[in-house]
């Protein structure tokens, strides 16, 4: 997986992550999320780290709040 995949806003939009939040993420996005998370099970050193991902997370909810 290249270092761009490995971010953790790299697989998915903000429009397709609100999407995913509202359970209705397009298959092609839903495609690539399901290969992302595959090569991190296939190699976890591959992966993003925890702290990375929760912070992008909150990062994304702070905005979905404050649009709301």
């Amino acid at each position: 997986m290249s270092s761009d995949l490995a971010r953790p806003d790299a697989c998915l939009s903000d429009a397709e992550f609100d999407a995913l939040s509202r359970g209705e993420l397009g298959n092609d996005a839903l495609d690539r999320l399901r290969a992302q998370v595959q090569a991190v099970l296939d190699d976890p050193s591959e992966g993003v780290s925890h702290d990375a991902v929760w912070s992008r997370l909150e990062q994304r909810m702070k905005r979905a709040a404050h649009a709301a």
